[in-house]
């Protein structure tokens, strides 16, 4: 199993390291651009194989759906905006973009949609808020956003799943986790980025703290946010049977 993550993730994660670089010629037709799609089109035929199989798992559109409104449409989606855009309708566009990323975790684990919905929109609303006012303060390049998302993702994915797993010796099973992980929070902070690179590059603030704070923001901060909406909803007798 180490083997197949090795070959398909690390690849991934190097490959979208190398496009980050220099996120302006992601978005327009050149080598980055082309490297952007081919593992956009290869986590999309992965995920459609996986219906062919007696259980079908969507889980590779983690991948694929942000590199496609954040790269392949984002000349199609910022169309849709008056420029400049005003960060109300930012905020709108990332939160129900990421929000909708929950669409895979439902088709994998036969979860309630609408309920689902509802009972993760306080994370994706941290999400939100933490990308907001961080990228409109500082100055942030996409490989930064790409190597803080995936390193939040290992370290808070199924409740610190990657640290225990270290912590408890089990190496081999750590590395995994995380080469799988890392590129769907990277791609988590870094489309945004992408999606409106004008706008978030408006700032030439810079901090040598920069990357430290996103981390601790965003490791924070939407965690924060969802206890605070579950505990709305328990008080309205919200039902999160069957979530996972």
């Amino acid at each position: 199993m180490l083997a197949v993550v090795l070959a398909l993730k690390l690849p991934t994660i190097l490959i979208l390291a190398w496009a980050f670089s220099r996120p302006e010629e992601t978005i327009c037709p050149g080598r980055r651009y082309w490297a952007v799609l081919a593992i956009a089109v290869v986590h999309i035929l992965l995920a459609l194989l996986s219906l062919t199989g007696e259980k079908s798992s969507l889980s590779e559109m983690f991948v694929a759906f942000p590199l496609i409104w954040s790269v392949l449409f984002r000349d199609r989606i910022l169309g849709m905006f008056a420029r400049p855009v005003s960060v109300w309708w930012m905020a709108t566009a990332i939160c129900l973009l990421l929000w909708f990323e929950e669409t895979w975790v439902i088709v994998d684990h036969d979860s309630p949609p609408w309920r689902h919905y509802v009972h993760y929109f306080g994370f994706y609303l941290g999400m939100t808020a933490t990308i907001l006012w961080l990228y409109g303060r500082y100055r942030y390049t996409v490989l930064q956003t790409f190597v803080v998302g995936g390193l939040w993702g290992v370290l808070i994915e199924q409740q610190f799943a990657g640290p225990k797993m270290l912590f408890s010796g089990a190496v081999v099973q750590a590395i995994g986790f995380g080469l799988y992980i890392f590129p769907v929070y990277g791609l988590y902070l870094a489309a945004p980025r992408l999606l409106f690179f004008g706008e978030f590059s408006r700032s030439n603030r810079t901090s040598r703290w920069q990357s430290i704070g996103l981390f601790l923001v965003i490791a924070v901060l939407p965690l924060a946010t969802w206890l605070l909406w579950s505990a709305i909803l328990q008080a309205f007798g919200f039902d999160r049977t069957g979530i996972p």
